[in-house]
């Protein structure tokens, strides 16, 4: 090969190892599109593995998807999960995770079903959705117009947005995104922590009786599926949840379950709006002389007795309550026996014992709350709920960073709280479940009659 030649093949190959280095230097320096975290199955398992061992539900416990009591489980979504189980003649395992752990878990084969309030974005193409079990749409939620707390029921800017909620991304109703489920930012709300929060709509149905301190206003947006995730390569079982779901048994059976955790939102305006109707005339009942000769038992005035008979009983001398309670006080037979009278004798007997009752009560908080006006709110409300269920509310109120010896916008807020069994189930909290929300309003209530009938000059 003459000189010529061998320096144009020389050069070629130059030309051609330039190439390749150019070529390796740009596939080093631009990276490929990192891959999703648990974008993909690391399992096999479909409906027959699942068939011949059992189904394993991932879920996030909460009150709509999955909430633990003594000897099991309830929620709607595990509730309409069992019932995939019969149909398939499948045995079925709950296992509640953090929020974090529900996808991992999932392409892991340690669960075979998400169930977590899902929207089909939550996890994107890394798993397959069933159809709807339901739809839901966006409410907003924030305390009402409240003259007492000086709340004026307009809501903030900062309104919060579950992280992994429907809403999360959707530019026209923007907020702060928070990591707390819908349920716990509308615990947050009535508790006054947060001024507002946007939650579903089944999540506000489900507390509305709950939380009398709560105004729900419905957002206009189109209402968004809920569906529950399987790996993408578990289609069986998916297909069988799908055939599940459109069969019309179970559409009608899963109606009554949905609508036995929540039926609608009420219409609420401002507290403090009038509820009862007081008796008008120049006397506010035929007992008025049994109820002043009484009221020398306790330091309040005697309309304040009137006030208690009339939001009990409505001056029914027979009234007996579903719980028992009797007469004209609605005194609970037992604790008349321990204050050592009869309450359903005769009137002056029950008023008698009412009136040493609350004395009684009145004693349990003089020491911590001196100030006689803002102690009765106290009494009244163990009068209604008991002592017991009063204490854990200041407990709580204490937890919740309230002020524990206030009862207004404070330990009436906590109160309600502890209906629910997050609250009611927390160390300290002594007495169990309190239906909250009636003593609530059975305070407010009562306070309110009293002051218009002293305000009667009767």
């Amino acid at each position: 090969m003459n000189s010529s030649r061998r320096i144009a093949v020389l050069g070629l190959l130059a030309l051609g190892l330039l190439g390749l280095f150019i070529w390796a230097r740009r596939d080093v320096r631009t990276p490929r599109a990192p891959q999703r975290p648990w974008s993909v199955p690391l399992v096999d398992r479909d409906l027959g593995a699942i068939a011949a061992d059992t189904l394993r539900v991932l879920v996030q416990e909460h009150p709509l998807t999955c909430e633990r009591f003594p000897g099991g489980e309830r929620g709607t979504e595990v509730e309409l999960l069992e019932r995939f189980a019969r149909w398939n003649k499948v045995p079925l395992q709950v296992l509640p995770v953090p929020p974090d752990s529900l996808l991992p878990l999932l392409q892991r084969g340690a669960g075979d079903v998400i169930a977590a309030l899902l929207h089909r974005d939550r996890f994107g193409d890394a798993v397959a959705c069933t159809g709807p079990w339901w739809h839901t749409t966006p409410v907003l939620v924030h305390l009402r117009p409240d003259r007492a707390t000086g709340t004026d029921g307009r809501v903030a800017d900062s309104v919060r947005v579950p992280v992994h909620g429907p809403w999360a991304r959707d530019t026209a109703m923007a907020g702060v995104a928070d990591v707390r489920t819908g349920t716990a930012l509308l615990e947050a709300v009535a508790a006054g922590a947060v001024p507002a929060a946007l939650v579903t709509d089944l999540e506000a149905r489900h507390l509305a009786e709950e939380l009398p301190q709560l105004a729900f206003d419905p957002v206009d947006a189109p209402p968004v599926d809920l569906v529950f995730a399987v790996r993408r390569n578990a289609t069986r079982l998916r297909e069988a949840l799908d055939r599940w779901l459109l069969q019309p048994d179970e559409q009608e059976a899963r109606g009554l379950i949905v609508a036995a955790y929540g039926r609608r939102l009420p219409d609420r305006g401002p507290l403090g709006g009038e509820r009862m109707r007081p008796p008008v005339g120049d006397t506010l009942s035929p007992f008025d002389d049994v109820f002043r000769a009484k009221a020398g038992l306790m330091h309040w005035d005697w309309e304040l007795l009137a006030a208690i008979a009339f939001k009990e009983s409505r001056f029914d001398t027979s009234a007996i309550s579903v719980k028992g309670a009797q007469g004209l006080m609605q005194m609970m037979p037992a604790t008349a026996e321990r204050l050592g009278m009869d309450s359903v004798e005769m009137v002056e007997g029950q008023v008698h014992a009412a009136a040493v009752y609350l004395a009684v009560l009145d004693s349990l908080w003089r020491r911590s709350i001196p100030d006689p006006d803002e102690r009765l709110h106290f009494v009244l409300a163990a009068y209604n709920a008991g002592p017991g269920h009063v204490r854990d509310a200041q407990r709580l109120a204490g937890e919740l960073g309230l002020d524990r010896h206030r009862w207004t916008g404070n330990v009436e807020r906590a109160i309600t709280l502890l209906a629910l069994p997050r609250f009611y189930r927390m160390p300290g909290i002594t007495a169990g479940r309190c239906k909250g929300a009636q003593t609530f309003l059975y305070v407010r209530e009562v306070l309110g009659l009293y002051g218009r009938f002293r305000a009667a000059g009767r």
